[in-house]
C-alpha cells in the first residue's frame, strides 16, 4: 500500500514538474521512476496500472506543452518517443524483477515449509522419544520452538495453574506463570476458551491451544517477529498442535494402561490367593474322602449291606470326579494367571506314553478299542513333567472317548531336529470343520457338543505354550483326528 501510494505521488510531481518545464527539456524520462519503485511491491498490477497512467501523463503533458507554446517542437517529440522507450524498457525489467523475485519467495516458501516438516518430524520423534523418561514437557516446549523457529516459546500444560516451560538460549527450563510477559500471560489465560492456533495480530503473538474431545491439555504461546508472519504459519501451528495432542493422548493411555496393569497385578494376587485355598481347602477333603469312601467299601469299618457298598463306589466315583474338575480348574486358573510354574527337566516323552497306555488300557478295552504306542528313547523335551503328561493324557483321553468300538488309538513320542513331538491318532468320528477354529479355546463349541468340561485341549494348548512349544490338528482320511504336541528338545 505504500509502495503504491508513493508510486502515485511520483508521477503526480513528475507530471506537475513537466508542466512547467519548456518542450525541449525531457522532463518525461523522469517517469521511470515510479516504475522503478513498483519494482519494490509483488504486484505485477501495479505495475501495468503505473505504465498506462505514466502514458497518459506523458501524453497529457505533452498536449498541454504543445498548447502553451502555440507548435509542436521537434526536438520535444524526439525526447518523448526516447522517454517511452525508457519507460517500456524500465517497465519490461521491472516486470521481470517481480517475476523472478515471485520465483525467489516460492522457493523461499518451498525451503520453508520443508525445514518445517523436517522440524515437525525430529519434534514428533524427540517427543515420542521422551514418553518414558519424565522429560515430555521439555520436549514439548523444544520441538515447538525448532518447528516455529522463534526463540521464547513457552508451554503451559492444564492442571498447573503455576508451572510452565519456556525455550530460551538453546534450553527448554520451567518457568512460573506469574514471570511470563504480560501479553503472553494474556495469550494463556484466554486459551481455554480457544479453539484453533491463531495469530493475536495486536500483540504479535501465536497461541496454539492443546485440546481434543476430552478437554484442554494447554498451550503454545510465542511472540511472532513480523518476517515471520505468513499464512503457512497457522496451517504449520495446528499440525503441531495435532503431534501435541497426540503425544499427551498417548501418555494419558499409558498412565491408564499403568493403572489397569496395577489392578489386575492386584487382581491376579487375589486369584493365586483363591488357588492356594482351594488346592488346601478343597482337594484336601476330597482326597480324604475318595479314601475313605473306597475304605468303606472294601469292607475296612465293617461289614455293609450290597446295597450300601453299591451307594459308596457311585459316592467315591462323584468325587474322583469332583477332584479331577478341581485339578483341572486350578491348572487352568495357574497357566492363566501365571501362577507359580513347576520346575522344568528333562522329560521322556516315551515314558509318559507308556505310562498312559496303561493307565488307560482298562478304559480302552472296555470300550472295544486297541492302543498302540510307539516311542524314541531320544524323544527328551526340556519342560514341567506333571503338566505335559496332564495334556498328553487329555489327549489321550479325548482319542478314547471319540473312537468308536473296534477302532484304534495310536500315540508316537518321536524326535525331530529341534524338537520332539507326541502325536494322539484315532479312527473315531473326528471334528467337524465348523468347529476347528476355535478348537483350543476355553469352552470351546467343539467341546460343548461332546461330553468334557472344554477345557481339556484348552490346558493342551496352554501348556504346550508355557513349554515354548505347539499343538497343532489334523484330520485322518477316511475319517478321525490327530493331534500333535511339540515341544523344545533337551539339550
Amino acid at each position: 500500500m505504500q509502495i503504491s501510494l508513493l508510486a502515485y505521488v511520483l508521477i503526480a510531481g513528475v507530471f506537475l514538474f513537466d508542466l512547467v518545464t519548456p518542450q525541449a527539456l525531457d522532463a518525461a524520462v523522469m517517469y521511470c521512476i515510479p516504475i522503478l519503485v513498483a519494482g519494490f511491491s509483488p504486484d505485477e498490477r501495479l505495475t501495468h496500472r503505473l505504465v498506462k497512467i505514466t502514458i497518459l501523463a506523458d501524453e497529457l503533458g505533452a498536449t498541454s506543452d504543445a498548447a502553451f507554446d502555440g507548435n509542436w517542437n521537434m526536438i520535444g517529440l524526439e525526447n518523448r518517443f526516447l522517454s517511452l522507450i525508457a519507460l517500456a524498457v524500465v517497465a519490461i525489467l521491472t516486470l521481470e524483477v517481480q517475476k523472478a523475485a515471485a520465483r525467489l519467495g516460492r522457493l523461499n516458501a518451498i525451503e520453508i515449509q520443508r525445514r518445517q516438516h523436517a522440524a515437525l518430524s525430529q519434534a514428533a520423534d524427540h517427543i515420542m522419544a521422551s514418553l518414558g523418561n519424565g522429560r515430555l514437557d521439555a520436549a514439548i516446549v523444544e520441538g515447538a520452538a525448532r518447528v516455529l523457529e522463534q526463540p521464547g516459546v513457552v508451554w503451559c500444560p492444564a492442571g498447573d495453574r503455576a508451572a510452565c516451560w519456556v525455550f530460551e538460549n538453546d534450553e527448554a527450563r520451567p518457568i512460573s506463570r506469574d514471570d511470563l510477559p504480560a501479553r503472553l500471560a494474556a495469550a494463556v489465560a484466554a486459551a481455554p476458551e480457544a479453539h484453533d492456533p491463531e495469530l493475536l495480530r495486536h500483540d504479535d503473538v501465536l497461541s496454539i491451544p492443546i485440546a481434543d474431545k476430552d478437554g484442554f491439555m494447554g498451550v503454545l504461546v510465542a511472540t511472532i517477529d513480523d518476517a515471520s508472519k505468513s499464512p503457512g504459519l497457522v496451517v504449520v501451528a495446528a499440525s503441531l498442535a495435532n503431534l501435541v495432542v497426540s503425544s499427551l493422548q498417548q501418555v494419558r493411555l499409558i498412565v491408564d494402561l499403568a493403572k489397569q496393569n496395577h489392578r489386575l497385578n492386584e487382581k491376579q494376587g487375589v486369584i493365586q490367593g483363591l488357588i492356594d485355598a482351594i488346592s488346601h481347602d478343597l482337594r484336601t477333603p476330597l482326597a480324604a474322602l475318595s479314601v475313605t469312601l473306597k475304605q468303606a467299601g472294601e469292607g475296612a469299618y465293617g461289614d455293609l449291606p450290597t446295597e450300601y457298598v453299591g451307594v459308596l463306589r457311585e459316592s467315591k466315583n462323584s468325587i474322583d470326579e469332583i477332584g479331577n474338575l478341581a485339578e483341572t480348574l486350578l491348572l487352568v486358573a495357574r497357566l492363566e494367571s501365571g501362577g507359580i510354574r513347576e520346575v522344568r527337566s528333562r522329560v521322556r516323552l516315551d515314558a509318559i506314553v507308556r505310562e498312559l497306555a496303561a493307565e488307560f488300557g482298562a478304559m480302552a478295552s472296555s470300550r472295544g478299542i486297541d492302543i498302540v504306542t510307539r516311542g524314541s528313547d531320544d524323544a527328551v523335551a526340556l519342560g514341567a513333567r506333571g503338566d505335559v503328561r496332564r495334556a498328553i493324557a487329555n489327549l489321550f483321553a479325548n482319542a478314547i472317548t471319540h473312537t468308536p468300538s473296534g477302532g484304534t488309538v495310536e500315540v508316537c513320542a518321536r524326535r525331530g531336529h529341534r524338537t520332539v513331538e507326541v502325536s494322539v491318532a484315532d479312527d473315531g468320528y473326528g471334528i467337524d470343520e465348523e468347529y476347528r477354529a476355535s478348537l483350543f479355546e476355553r469352552f470351546s463349541r467343539a467341546a460343548q457338543a461332546g461330553t468334557g468340561t472344554g477345557l481339556g485341549l484348552h490346558i493342551v494348548r496352554r501348556v504346550a505354550e508355557e513349554m515354548g512349544g505347539t499343538v497343532r490338528y489334523e484330520p485322518r482320511d477316511p475319517r478321525g483326528s490327530c493331534f500333535t504336541l511339540t515341544f523344545p528338545v533337551a539339550a
